[in-house]
């Protein structure tokens, strides 16, 4: 059957998407050479005990795939974290089944199989796999590398085996290939558009040695490759015994079926989803080294009936070296739909791809045309992607009428992925490339009815696992001095996220060069319905600290600020550094974004936030309006009166000041609403304050335009925010939208002081 692997709306000439010049955009027919015979016979009358046996076996072979790279690869990057992803292909290209690691990156392999399928189909053999790393053709950034494998029955290709993992250095003029001086695509690793590294069962050896040629750790990629041509022969042996047992008309049709089941799941929840628009946006800042500006990034859903449609306008066009493939942003939509809506189809995402409309703007950040510098994405650029596209989707989910489907709604993951790469020889003589992967450990925003945790990972990396200090001493010349929660880092809200973390180091009995970190002003990781922005990355460096006398004094400092020393002013995505054994570094990994206005937490949930160390005494009080005693009691008549003078002075900041707060209002159940921040009334088509009742405009207008808004500095976020103006020169504040009868906070935004509020949600 013919597959929609990704479609879009816009008019534009025949060829344009030609992974080329534009991004690859396949048509909605498949275009494979007539020589490239593809089997089509697909039994439709399977028994239930059968079809489950073979799903599962299908499954099966994912699974050992993610097993065996993860045995055999050598990188710290792929064997400590798991940064690859593996997934089972239809014969023409439709995502039969993700792996449990990376979910964007599965997201890539559909494009870039396809792009084989219509460009080098004529040459598509048994015994073939294909590689590629070209981020115009499919990809996130080129460490991200594709290895695509067909499986053939009787001359037929039957299905596709597929991974991309995450290569140690490709390349590129800084150690580890996220390169923030890039300029151009040119300063980048080498693009390969795909080739056969892989013919007739065997390793090219002239495409391999083209390959390993610009990369600092060669010897690390041929072994990684040969684990990942690995994954591929066993996911390929499981499917081929699966076919020798129950037959190609049977194996076809339980994968037929499988998609089809995923598509009705999609089309079900779409169902109890009215119709409306959904956007999510952030502010990029410092496009790359020697930068000053800002950048809007911008992910949008228009839901029509059983059909989704993704644009990224209001994006900003391709600038310096914060771009990311269109690939990976379609890659990042499509591991949020897997996740957050189609959890119970084993990582089957292919049938809700039939319903799905991508309408991306060439030339812009998230879908940049050939020439623009990508190298970075995998810090600066993939989690804009994923952060934007999955607060639409949360948005979106909290208007469904399907408990279930709100439940699974969450706030946005970090839009940053705060790391260091250092690079050097490290205490045995040996170059090293060390990419510090311990923002696995992650954080979960929060739901409409619970808080998020801490370090328990990210939700597009299911099986992500966070590194182990010990392998990174014995690897890498560094010595940890802590790895810990951040307090008061999670995006503050009715429900809180979890915290982040932060790390300190120094360099130990080896060479040491800084080549990326992320310091930053902007807060990037947006809340929802009025929950607080996520923290943002930061990078300390100590020149020259007293930690080496501490130490053979017999202490463990954990507060660097009390290290003396001089502390460098670093500039965002500044350049490559040298460091000594005296410096001490430290970096934080950002939060996911809160739920909900801080004021409106149970008080009781922030005393017991105090008491376990998540949040301390003065954020309770900045952040929640939370009246603490001595022995961390509430004291609940000070609380309260301390909320509402909170509420009336926000309302009397934005100019609608009120003698007193609307009262909560009764709810008569079952009525319409959008999580608990807004109500519908369909009969007066109007949306309301779902606290209050405060009528905010007319249903498919902005709600936002009948609120009180407050713009305020960055500033104004923590005592300790640092200056905006130190990284650009663009003035960037930020805004609050209230409810003008309660005051509660009903949405937050970063903005340009002139522009008007930006329409995050309407209802048709």
């Amino acid at each position: 059957m013919a597959t929609d692997t990704a479609t879009t709306t816009t008019e534009r000439p025949e060829g344009f998407w030609d992974g080329v010049t534009h991004a690859y955009i396949p048509s909605r027919e498949v275009r494979a050479p007539d020589s490239l015979r593809l089997h089509r016979d697909a039994a439709t009358d399977i028994d239930p005990i059968t079809y489950e046996v073979v799903r599962h076996g299908l499954w099966n072979a994912n699974a050992e795939h993610v097993r065996v790279i993860e045995n055999l690869a050598v990188s710290p990057i792929t064997v400590e974290i798991r940064d690859f992803q593996p997934c089972i292909l239809t014969e023409d290209a439709e995502l039969l089944y993700y792996g449990p690691c990376l979910q964007y990156m599965a997201g890539l392999l559909d494009v870039q199989t396809r792009y084989v399928m219509e460009h080098r189909g004529e040459r598509v053999r048994d015994g073939d796999m294909w590689l590629c790393n070209d981020p115009i053709v499919g990809t996130a950034h080129q460490p991200d590398v594709g290895l695509m494998c067909p499986v053939f029955v009787d001359d037929e290709l039957f299905c596709w085996a597929a991974n991309i993992s995450h290569q140690n250095d490709i390349g590129g003029t800084v150690p580890g290939s996220f390169c923030p001086n890039a300029m151009d695509a040119f300063w980048d690793p080498p693009s390969y558009p795909p080739f056969k590294m892989v013919s007739g069962g065997q390793i090219d050896p002239d495409m391999e040695a083209l390959y390993r040629r610009c990369s600092r750790t060669p010897e690390n990629l041929s072994l990684d490759l040969r684990a990942t041509i690995a994954g591929n022969l066993a996911a390929k042996a499981r499917i081929l015994s699966l076919v020798d047992k129950y037959g190609t008309a049977v194996v076809k049709g339980v994968m037929r079926r499988i998609l089809d089941a995923s598509q009705r799941a999609f089309e079900e929840a779409l169902e109890h989803i009215p119709d409306g628009t959904f956007s999510e946006r952030l502010i990029q800042e410092v496009s790359m080294t020697g930068d000053r500006g800002t950048y809007p990034v911008q992910t949008t859903i228009r839901k029509q009936g059983r059909t989704l449609t993704f644009d990224n306008r209001g994006t900003a066009p391709q600038a310096g070296a914060i771009n990311v493939g269109f690939a990976a942003w379609r890659g990042a939509i499509l591991g949020a739909i897997n996740v957050l809506m189609l959890a119970d189809q084993l990582g089957c995402v292919g049938g809700a791809v039939r319903n799905c409309v991508f309408d991306p703007e060439p030339g812009t950040i998230t879908a940049p045309d050939w020439g623009a510098a990508v190298s970075p994405a995998g810090v600066y650029a993939t989690e804009t992607a994923i952060s934007t596209s999955q607060g639409a989707l949360t948005k979106m989910l909290l208007t469904s009428r399907d408990e279930t489907m709100r439940n699974r709604a969450l706030t946005a993951d970090g839009a940053q992925w705060g790391c260091h790469f250092t690079a050097g020889t490290n205490q045995r003589g040996d170059y090293y490339v060390g990419g510090m992967g311990d923002n696995m450990l992650g954080a979960t925003g929060a739901t409409w009815r619970r808080d998020g945790e801490f370090a328990n990972g990210h939700w597009w990396i299911p099986e992500g696992r966070g590194p182990n200090v010990e392998r990174y001493e014995s690897d890498w010349p560094i010595l940890y001095l802590f790895r810990r929660e951040h307090a008061d880092s999670g995006g503050a809200g009715r429900f809180r996220a979890g915290n982040g973390g932060e790390i300190a180091y120094v360099a130990h009995r080896g060479e040491a060069g800084l080549g990326l970190y992320t310091v930053e002003a902007i807060p990037k990781t947006m809340g929802t319905f009025g929950g607080g922005f996520g923290s943002i990355c930061v990078t300390r460096v100590i020149k020259g600290s007293e930690l080496r006398a501490r130490h053979a004094a017999g202490e463990l400092p954990q507060d660097v600020s009390a290290l003396g020393g001089e502390e460098l002013a670093l500039a965002g995505k500044g350049p490559a550094m040298m460091l000594t054994e005296d410096d001490v570094l430290y970096w934080n990994w950002c939060s996911p974004g809160g739920y909900g206005d801080p004021l409106t937490r149970d008080a009781e949930l922030v005393a017991a936030d105090v008491a376990s160390g998540a949040v301390t005494r003065d954020g309770a009080r900045r952040d929640y309006g939370a009246v603490l005693d001595d022995a961390g009691a509430v004291d609940a008549e000070a609380t309260a009166r301390e909320r509402e003078r909170r509420l009336q002075a926000r309302l009397a900041e934005a100019g609608r000041p009120v003698d007193a707060l609307a009262a909560p209002r009764a709810s008569g159940g079952g009525e319409e609403s959008i999580g608990d921040a807004y109500v519908i009334d369909r009969a007066a088509r109007t949306l309301g304050c779902a606290r209050c009742g405060t009528t905010l405009g007319d249903l498919g207008g902005d709600p936002k335009a009948g609120m009180a808004m407050v713009q305020r500095p960055l500033a104004d976020l923590a005592p300790d925010w640092p200056d905006v103006g130190h990284f650009v020169d663009d003035d960037v504040v930020w805004r609050e939208f209230a409810c003008p009868g309660c005051g509660v906070r009903l949405a937050a935004e970063v903005a340009y002081p002139a522009e008007p509020p930006f329409t995050e949600l309407r209802i048709d």
